[in-house]
């Protein structure tokens, strides 16, 4: 198996106001787009003729990943939204593929899910994941044989029958498609899957290692810390740094200049970015933004931003911001070119 296809059509919705600028497979993460971790993961397995499926702002995502000459990626267009069982079968895969979501990041072996699909012959394997809050995803129950015998979508708590969780990684047969309507709006697991699942063609591969979805923030800070700390502190070679205190896992982008600062980790400071006579706690800054006697806890800020003399606190503050003097943020998520006027000290 050589195919894999990302899921990354999405529109970012629990990322906002981040996403507002930028398609959620950009999004940076510790100074990489979410998107070239997972091209990279597939790589590492083999996979590396890749299908994309893109929908929102994506010539970010391809221009992007128009460097990568080592892949054979493709991206077809999708003339309306047509979910993600509905966007592969728009892709007209031909093979047996691995499909991944564009907002996973992980290291469970795929290897592993590739041989067990060998073993039973059927037309889709879900890799599942045993989780302490089941109610969160898509959970199954499986007979001895590894086949799943029932299946539940984002159940209540009541409804929890399993803690195995479906982590978004798939193995399908062509087959597959043949019962997903044309040109319709169609989902792997509120739609494909129960059909499957009732034909007995649905296997589960228990698998363990890290996995989170990037595509809510408290998936994100924690992918953020994950690679944090395999990493340990790391700053580019051309990053300017200059009578700070720096604390535990850090990394610092290219050409950014940290000053005269307190910067707590885990936390991110972006390429080009600029942080003077701040304190940084918890908190990820993306690229070209500037902080200027601010504090920042457990907190992101969004490229260009602007934020001088302020207080900002479990928040989200949006793109090409710029927040004054004397402001305080806290739990709020900002929008986009947002101007918050000096409220005096």
């Amino acid at each position: 198996m050589k195919k894999a296809v990302i899921l990354a059509g999405g529109y970012g919705t629990r990322l906002r106001p981040l996403t507002f600028t930028t398609p959620k497979a950009m999004i940076p993460l510790v100074n990489k787009p979410v998107i070239e971790y997972i091209v990279d993961y597939l790589a590492g397995y083999g996979l590396k003729d890749i299908v994309i499926t893109t929908n929102y702002l994506q010539e970010q995502t391809i221009n992007y990943l128009s460097k990568r000459k080592d892949l054979k990626l493709s991206y077809p267009e999708e003339p309306s939204p047509l979910g993600t069982a509905g966007s592969v079968k728009n892709a007209a895969i031909g093979e047996t593929s691995f499909i991944i979501q564009g907002d996973n990041i992980t290291d469970i072996d795929i290897r592993k899910v590739m041989e067990f699909h060998e073993t039973h012959g059927k037309l889709v394997t879900i890799a599942l994941l045993p989780v302490p809050n089941p109610s969160l995803y898509g959970i199954a129950e499986t007979e001895a044989d590894g086949r799943i015998r029932n299946f539940k979508e984002k159940p209540s708590p009541s409804e929890c029958f399993s803690n195995l969780a479906n982590a978004g990684l798939y193995i399908i047969e062509p087959e597959v498609m043949e019962y997903v309507p044309e040109g319709s709006e169609f989902d792997f697991s509120r739609d494909l899957f129960p059909i499957l699942v009732a034909k007995k063609e649905v296997y589960g591969c228990v698998v363990d290692g890290f996995w989170t979805d990037v595509g809510n923030l408290e998936g994100y800070m924690e992918a953020s810390r994950w690679i944090l700390e395999k990493k340990g502190f790391e700053c580019a070679s051309t990053a300017e740094i200059e009578d700070n205190e720096i604390q535990g896992n850090v990394a610092i982008g290219e050409y950014a200049v940290v000053k005269k600062s307190l910067i707590r980790g885990p936390a991110v400071i972006g390429n080009h970015a600029e942080i003077t006579k701040s304190k940084m706690y918890d908190s990820v800054v993306f690229s070209h933004a500037n902080l200027s006697e601010t504090m920042l806890n457990k907190s992101v800020v969004g490229e260009n931003t602007v934020i001088k003399k302020a207080e900002v606190t479990d928040s989200i503050i949006g793109a090409y911001c710029e927040i004054k003097e004397g402001t305080k943020v806290k739990e709020s998520r900002v929008p986009p070119f947002t101007n918050l006027p000096s409220q005096g000290n």
